[in-house]
């Protein structure tokens, strides 16, 4: 059975036994009956399903080395075990019943304030799951600060210090991921060029201002000058005094300084850098923008094969997001491919880190589409405009479905509790098999003219050790579907290199990279194994995360598009004969790009008076202990409507340290974020 060597193992030596069901509330329509059982440690209560057992005890672990991490840069302990309500994929996580809210595709997780629940989905990459541990668990030290260690309490005194989201969400941002990374450079680099860089007064009051990136510059700023201990003191104070006290009793420097020193600092590292870079005006023309198409979000572009018509999600000037299709010259809206609001066979269109696909004779569109309980495979008929296969996928979920050559199959990447492999289905529908059978993450597959080779991305490497619980950078990798065997690429240890897409001739791949600080389009050619950079943007190639597909090349036009991050919008540009831009083989800058921001003259953190002693227990405060597992049958629990410190938008981050799980208590926490080398991050939009 699958896995199941590795699952005894683990379980031989964890002390995991067979646990009674469970299941959350009935007020909501619940497709299946999750059978939950709990993974006890020394500071969480895991609860999990049978089906991503093998990842619910890496996640386990993960959990104890953040808890580590964050008492230390805190200064706090639990007082008692917080419950992390872990689903095997996005489909399962919306049916979730410890929040009455419909949870939407742009939720990747949330922790509720009332029972410091932390409820969020398995997404196939541990490097995700990682940066959303990490984020939510932060969310439950404030909610613990707030009620002093007891759940349940602290409603008053939360109303009382409103903290603003930027602040909140800044600041699990920040201790998750760490200094800026690409992502919310991306962010920065745009709004001072456009001239809407916030004031920290916009931030918290103007609430179309977004709060996860620009909260994470400012906390970033704070902590590179200050130090991350002086976040935790800030919380400390706020909860007695509101954030604006609270960064003056412990920064001595009032929010309206901080607010111009931080926007100083932006300015003076980002605007000099625009000499270095371009619009992508330059190189390619507009396809799909506000003016041409309408709407500010054209996402996961994808170009017929004869280059005239393209296939986007976008919210136009409705608020839903749904499947448009545009000509592929003028940008003009031909028509609406699907409707999600007024049917039911399409809940969701996974339109974050998900794309469809032309088949090779332009008639048909496969899209992954979530129905009740589960992703479907959904064929579409272009020219009749009109579903014509439905392919039920016995999986947790499905993304980025891609063609083979002679239109008779499907690869895509399939969820199988929780975690990634590549698999292969007929068009017709028969004959699903699985490529890969592993812990890595396998995503965003591509087939190759010749249909003997699937390109991919993943997370594949020596770098990556699941034992250590390290995560290396996201590589493009081909699968040779004559003998199975897979060959990582060379020169893919810098950074995020996704979205691997063939040449039209498949001597070359193009792909989407920030090795040098800011997404690129990159090719790598086959034949002499090098790197060229065909872009050089001044914002970055991307989508709404930094995972989210944004790259189609056209085989018989030989046209490339590509989502580009302009004037706070996501439009498609397009390209002909890209190749034309190659230039000498790739070299990495003798000067990296800087992203950090000058700290100035800053005074020393002052640590807050504590308006409360904290009671601490130190048989759980201590972090010398190894930690203990236990599993015990659950109890039932009704869903209550709560405030909710939510993650939205997908994506990953990489390079992250590891230890034993016979280690992960004992070993001491780094004073920064163990995230060493970024390439995915999460955007978020608050709700």
């Amino acid at each position: 059975m699958r896995r199941m060597g590795g699952i005894a193992a683990a379980l031989a030596l964890l002390g995991v036994a067979p646990l009674a069901a469970q299941y959350f509330g009935q007020n909501k329509v619940q497709y299946q009956a999750f059978d939950f059982r709990i993974i006890q440690t020394e500071h969480f209560e895991v609860y999990y399903y049978p089906a991503e057992r093998t990842a619910a005890l890496d996640a386990a672990r993960m959990a104890e080395r953040w808890y580590a991490r964050l008492s230390r840069i805190l200064h706090h302990q639990f007082q008692g075990r917080k419950p992390i309500i872990l689903y095997a994929s996005q489909s399962d996580f919306q049916q979730t019943n410890t929040t009455n809210e419909d949870l939407s595709e742009g939720t990747g997780g949330f922790t509720e304030f009332f029972k410091h629940r932390m409820v969020l989905p398995f997404t196939g990459s541990y490097a995700e799951l990682e940066h959303v541990l990490g984020h939510e668990m932060v969310h439950q030290f404030q909610y613990d600060e707030i009620s002093r260690g007891h759940i349940g309490s602290g409603v008053q005194t939360l109303v009382n210090a409103n903290l603003p989201g930027w602040f909140m969400e800044g600041m699990a941002e920040y201790l998750s991921i760490g200094p800026i990374d690409p992502l919310t450079s991306m962010w920065l680099r745009d709004a001072s060029l456009e001239g809407h860089l916030p004031t920290v007064e916009e931030m918290t009051y103007d609430p179309r201002i977004f709060p996860y990136r620009f909260g994470h510059a400012l906390l970033a700023y704070v902590g590179e000058k200050w130090g991350d201990e002086a976040i935790g003191q800030i919380l400390q104070a706020s909860i007695s005094s509101g954030v604006e006290g609270g960064f003056k009793r412990s920064l001595g420097i009032t929010l309206d300084d901080l607010s111009s020193e931080w926007r100083d600092a932006v300015q003076t590292t980002y605007l000099p850098q625009l000499a270095d870079h371009y619009r992508a005006r330059r190189i390619a023309q507009p396809l799909l923008t506000q003016k041409r198409s309408e709407g500010t979000l054209h996402l996961a572009p994808a170009l017929s094969p004869d280059g005239r018509d393209i296939a986007y999600f976008s919210e136009k000037n409705s608020f839903f997001v749904d499947l448009y299709l545009a000509d592929a010259e003028t940008g003009r809206v031909k028509r609406r491919l699907v409707k999600s609001t007024l049917n039911s066979n399409y809940e969701s269109l996974r339109f974050i880190n998900s794309a469809g696909s032309f088949s090779p004779d332009g008639r048909y569109f496969a899209i992954a589409a979530k129905r009740k309980d589960r992703d479907d495979l959904v064929i579409l008929d272009v020219k009749k405009d009109k579903e014509v296969r439905r392919i039920r996928i016995p999986l947790n979920g499905l993304t980025t479905p891609s063609w083979s050559p002679d239109g008779r199959q499907l690869v895509f990447t399939g969820y199988d509790g929780g975690l990634s492999d590549l698999f292969v289905v007929n068009a017709d529908g028969s004959n699903l098999h699985r490529l890969t059978n592993d812990k890595y993450a396998d995503l965003e597959p591509s087939w190759s003219p010749d249909g003997k080779t699937i390109a991919f991305t993943t997370d594949r490497s020596p770098a990556t050790d699941f034992e250590t619980l390290k995560f290396g950078s996201l590589r493009i990798a081909l699968l040779h579907l004559d003998n199975g065997s897979i060959d990582i690429l060379r020169h893919m240890d810098q950074g995020k290199n996704i979205n691997p897409t063939w040449a039209p001739d498949g001597r070359s791949l193009a792909f989407v990279s920030d090795r040098n600080g800011i997404s690129n389009i990159f090719l790598y050619d086959l034949a002499d194994g090098n790197i060229y950079q065909l872009t050089d943007v001044f914002t970055g190639v991307s989508g709404i995360t930094a995972l989210s597909p944004c790259l189609s090349w056209a085989h018989e036009a030989d046209r490339l598009a590509f989502a580009y991050y302009e004037d706070g919008e996501y439009n498609v540009y397009a390209v002909d004969n890209p190749r034309s831009l190659k230039r000498q083989p790739y070299q990495a800058p003798a000067t990296p790009l800087v992203t950090s921001l000058p700290r100035g003259s800053g005074r020393p953190a002052r640590r807050p008076i504590p308006a409360r002693r904290r009671r601490r227990s130190r048989s759980r405060a201590s972090s010398t202990h190894r930690p203990r597992y236990r599993t015990r049958a659950s109890s039932p629990s009704r869903p209550i409507t709560p405030g909710t410190a939510r993650i939205t938008w997908r994506g990953r981050p990489s390079g992250t340290s590891g230890i034993t799980s016979a280690a992960v208590s004992s070993a001491a926490p780094r004073s920064r974020c163990p995230i060493s080398s970024a390439t995915t991050r999460w955007c978020s939009r608050a709700r």
